[in-house]
């Protein structure tokens, strides 16, 4: 095993282990909802903040799996046009795809500390039943599309090392 499947293997367990995070908070999220439903109809006092830390908690769920979904190869692959290609041409194409997706992520990311950045300055909170700083959950969406811009920068580098039938949809098995 190469340094690199090791580090591709290494960063795969790192974005796992976001992943298990995002599924606490998805159980968090649902302990939540059914806790206020019960709550509210059978005492007729719904949980403070209830709508507020779903949302936030949203945010965790989304943004911490995507980098995890990238890796175990589930998001949407359209193979149309690749399979259509020669098996380098569909190499190529693969890995511009890749690339492409790591440098919009990663632009995403830039957009995202930004505006990260100005909401911590000016200490920014969601005014509802319930008021918490708006930043923390900003810096999750920064998180995110920094490992999902990384994980396509691995994912190209991968497919040049270790090249995939072009119709293949998960790249990681192939190492």
């Amino acid at each position: 095993m190469s340094n690199f499947e090791r580090f591709y293997r290494a960063y795969g367990s790192f974005l796992r282990a976001m992943g298990f995070i995002s599924s606490l908070a998805t159980f968090a999220m649902m302990l939540l909802v059914v806790g206020n439903v019960c709550s509210r109809y059978l005492l007729n006092r719904p949980i403070t903040g209830t709508l507020e830390i779903t949302e936030s908690l949203l945010v965790v769920v989304i943004f911490l799996a995507v980098g995890i979904t990238q890796y175990d190869g589930g998001h949407i692959r359209v193979t149309l046009l690749t399979r259509r290609m020669s098996p380098r041409m569909a190499h190529a194409a693969n890995v511009l795809c890749m690339i492409c997706g790591a440098l919009f992520f990663a632009w995403c990311a830039y957009a995202t500390w930004y505006f990260a950045m100005q909401s911590y300055s000016f200490d920014e909170h969601e005014w509802g039943s319930i008021v918490f700083p708006l930043y923390p959950v900003k810096f999750i969406i920064f998180a995110g599309m920094v490992m999902l811009a990384f994980q396509f920068l691995l994912d190209a580098i991968a497919e040049n090392l270790i090249p995939i039938k072009a119709d293949q949809e998960h790249v990681p098995e192939a190492m």
